[in-house]
């Protein structure tokens, strides 16, 4: 989907390992022991230890302008506080392991395709209305109407039915979604998905009194405007800023410690200064986006030591048309991998954002092999040519000119895709040209397969190797095809009791993604941040493979753990 320390190797918990067959019941990791400060928020739960006062209890950030608060109406003109004023099912906590949102808990049938969610009791809207399993199932419906044209509609496929609702070859009420009871939902799938629990944390749910009220405007007013999860909106000036406070009606496991959330808003054509802003005090996080900003932030004696970066599940990788010359041939496939030095291009071009990438699936992501790929796709131009002579293009005579498209790139991104093209030309006597294509004209020529080589990323919707490799499936985003990959797939996703199989299966069927050269990987992405020393909490705590990051109300809801400690 979409628009992250160098890693060493993980052994990442497996998220998966769900006991199927019984309830997966769930405590908050936001309860917290010992004693604390004697202070109350302003709905009444106890503040840290060292936390400040309440009226201190104030997180700022930039955010892009966005107008609509509802999920399930856009993603990609969604602002960001649909993360905080929807609930979700289910949720992540910062070793992205599963918990429980709404649902306290969940189990599968014996034919593992009918799954049962059990919400918890007592749970209500904002205006005192009961949120229900109900207010699941219209809000899965809304989005599979055709009529809303959700633009996120693609990652519900394996529930029963959605892909022919969205197509209008079935009526919306077809859709494999029921409420039995208030507190029952059941969400049938096409086939065994053993994530889809997982899947679910993508589920803030949708007000349908509110909806069918106000129509699709209701999240773009703050007089229309209510919620379930853990914040609701104070105010919100169009263009300027959007204030959050706790929902005092919240009956979920998250209740917050903050008191505002504050939005600073800006327009995606002209970006904030975000670090001019963080050293004047005005905000308490920012991203840090470019190596110059980096470098000048570690050479500073104070804020060096509030900043942290951290490796994303994001993977960066050229991608072929395997069905036309000269890309149809392995060898020519594999001559590129081997003429690219990933090591150079990450201490030059991609300094502090990236590691080296042999795979698709990041270090520490479930399934990865660690250094499994290395040796095989290690820079080796020598043996590169080889193959490009092996493959009739001797000192690449007879190559064509070919052009690596880019999906409007960022400078950085840009740089290196140059040195790609450099090393391609030296190592291997051929002209490559890059070009930074308009996002809408490089999909298209990605999503119709006419595109010959380019560029791309991909970034983790749900920590599970089926996210990510489930791109390299036949009829998927690229044209690689091989049978016996897809059939690994197929056979990992349907395995719902023996997690460990699964791992073993996805294992399996990325050997031979890197073996036949589907894709050559070029490096994973990492993240630099800057927080200020106050601000703390669980979801900023290392986790289990040692990191400290924010990583957004998306993935794991971290605004919901923190806090401003005293100084």
């Amino acid at each position: 989907m979409k628009y992250q320390k160098p890693a060493v190797h993980y052994v990442f918990p497996i998220l998966l390992a769900i006991v199927v067959f019984t309830s997966y019941a769930l405590s908050s990791v936001f309860q917290h022991s010992g004693p604390n400060t004697g202070h109350l928020n302003s709905v009444g739960v106890p503040l840290p230890p060292d936390a400040a006062p309440p009226e201190r209890q104030i997180f700022r950030q930039f955010v892009v302008d966005q107008p609509y608060n509802e999920w399930f109406r856009t993603i990609y003109k969604g602002a960001a506080a649909k993360y905080l004023v929807g609930e979700p099912l289910t949720r992540t906590n910062h070793d992205f392991e599963l918990r429980g949102g709404a649902a306290e808990s969940w189990s599968v049938s014996e034919d593992a395709l009918t799954w049962t969610f059990r919400l918890r009791p007592e749970l209500q809207w904002s205006d005192g209305r009961p949120l229900t399993a109900r207010d699941y199932v219209f809000s899965l419906k809304r989005g599979a109407d055709p009529d809303n044209a959700y633009d996120f509609e693609w990652y519900y496929h394996p529930i029963k039915n959605w892909a022919a609702v969205v197509a209008r070859k079935l009526p919306v009420d077809s859709l494999g979604v029921r409420a039995p009871d208030d507190l029952t939902l059941e969400v049938s799938t096409e086939t065994p998905t053993p994530y889809l629990p997982l899947l679910l944390t993508y589920s803030w749910v949708s007000p349908e009194h509110i909806v069918r009220k106000h129509g699709d405007a209701w999240s773009t007013r703050i007089e229309t405007s209510i919620s379930s999860g853990p914040f609701i909106m104070e105010r919100w000036i169009k263009g300027k800023e959007m204030v959050l406070k706790p929902n005092p009606m919240y009956r979920g496991p998250d209740k917050p410690f903050l008191e505002l959330v504050v939005y600073k808003i800006f327009n995606a054509t002209t970006p904030p200064q975000r670090l001019p802003a963080y050293e004047s005090d005005e905000i308490d996080f920012a991203d840090i986006e470019t190596q110059a900003e980096q470098a000048r932030l570690l050479s500073d004696p104070i804020l060096k030591n509030q900043v942290y970066t951290w490796p994303n599940f994001w993977t960066q990788y050229l991608f072929f048309n395997t069905h036309k010359p000269p890309f149809n041939d392995r060898r020519v496939r594999m001559a590129f991998s081997l003429a690219i030095d990933r090591d150079a291009l990450c201490r030059s071009a991609l300094k502090g954002f990236a590691v080296p990438a042999y795979s698709m699936l990041p270090p520490a992501f479930p399934a990865h092999q660690g250094e499994t790929f290395r040796e095989a796709h290690r820079y080796n131009p020598e043996r590169a040519r080889q193959l490009l002579a092996e493959a009739g293009y001797p000192e690449g005579r007879g190559f064509p000119t070919v052009e690596i498209w880019l999906r409007s790139e960022i400078l950085m991104h840009r740089d290196a895709a140059e040195g790609v093209q450099a090393l391609l030309r030296r190592n291997l006597d051929i002209n490559v040209e890059v070009r930074n294509m308009e996002a809408k004209v490089f999909m298209d020529g990605l999503n119709q397969h006419t595109t010959l080589l380019g560029m791309v990323p991909y970034e983790f919707d749900f920590v599970d190797p089926s996210n990510m490799l489930g791109l390299w499936m036949s009829d998927g985003r690229h044209n690689w095809n091989n049978t016996g990959f897809d059939a690994l797939m197929r056979k990992a996703g349907a395995e719902v009791k023996e997690p460990e199989r699964r791992i073993a299966l996805y294992r399996q069927a990325e050997q031979m993604l890197v073996d036949d050269a589907g894709g050559v990987f070029l490096w994973h992405r990492a993240r630099a941040q800057i927080w200020k020393p106050y601000l703390k909490g669980d979801a900023l705590e290392p986790n289990r493979i040692g990191y400290r990051a924010y990583r957004g109300d998306q993935v794991m809801t971290s605004t919901l753990s923190m806090y401003i400690a005293e100084p």
